[in-house]
């Protein structure tokens, strides 16, 4: 009998199939299952990271803490729509293009916003921290995007538990940003 076939079972007389466990990943698949995972969770650590510092340094470039709110919260709301739009077009533009493209962006925008500490104080430096942050949100709306595409095509016999791993390394990203952004703030500011 082949272990590929599924099996019929008979519960009180009816056939009832039973489906096999999941096939093991190929080397291909682990290895690409431990990029996708370091790219969420260092993605999540850049966007928690600035929770314990950001806020003082913004309010000595004179911004107000409602701005700061909206300096944050403007990157969830990018994010959102970026990924609505980029989700749309993900086949036209392509999944593999859109992931590279993503981390491109938001790679160069996350960089960007650790020199904005040399932008000029008041409305340049909240502008460049609007624009900076909109679209890091999008690089990273690309990313996430055509990383869920791209695990239900790598991993088709697979895709609930890949994406609940990578689920993991989000939130491991997310739980250990602040403490990082702590201790690189008392270490370089």
């Amino acid at each position: 009998m082949e272990p590929d076939v599924e099996r019929e079972q008979r519960v009180n007389g009816a056939a009832v199939e039973s489906t096999s466990p999941p096939t093991r990943m190929t080397r291909q698949q682990t290895l690409t299952l431990i990029s996708m995972a370091s790219v969420n969770f260092s993605s999540m650590i850049c966007y928690s990271i600035l929770g314990p510092f950001f806020p003082n340094e913004a309010v000595k470039k004179g911004a107000s803490q409602t701005v700061i709110g909206l300096i944050f919260g403007c990157y969830a709301v990018c994010n959102l729509i970026g990924a609505l739009i980029l989700g749309k077009y993900i086949v036209q533009i392509g999944a593999k293009f859109m992931l590279v493209a993503g981390l491109f962006v938001s790679s160069g925008c996350t960089i960007l916003f650790g020199l904005l500490d040399r932008a000029p104080a008041g409305a340049a430096f909240i502008t460049m921290c609007f624009i900076v942050r909109s679209l890091d949100a999008v690089g990273f709306a690309a990313a996430m995007t055509s990383s869920v595409a791209l695990t239900a095509k790598i991993f088709p016999n697979n895709v609930a538990t890949v994406l609940g791993i990578l689920e993991v390394f989000t939130g491991l990203g997310l739980i250990l940003g602040p403490p990082v952004g702590v201790v690189l703030s008392v270490v370089w500011i």
